[in-house]
């Protein structure tokens, strides 16, 4: 089961205003996500940050558009 349709089958068993929060909260987490991963470089290698440095890409759904995608392959951003 995807997370659309687990979405889709829960939020109509909350009442609205839990609903509303969720979504909010949940619409939050990724725009901070995204801000963070646009400015944060990518760690070295072996790295204690380097799970959550992955984990707010994840989230942002960073997979080779934003400023920083070049990190991900081990280029430099600048060129």
């Amino acid at each position: 089961m995807d997370w659309q349709s687990l979405l889709a089958s829960v939020l109509p068993m909350l009442p609205a205003t839990y609903a509303g929060d969720l979504v909010t909260v949940g619409t939050f987490l990724v725009a901070l996500c995204a801000l963070l991963a646009r400015f944060w470089p990518r760690p070295a290698d072996g790295s204690r940050w380097m799970k959550l440095y992955e984990l707010v890409n994840s989230v942002a759904q960073n997979k080779g558009h934003a400023a920083n995608a070049d990190d991900a392959s081990g280029k430099s951003a600048g060129g």
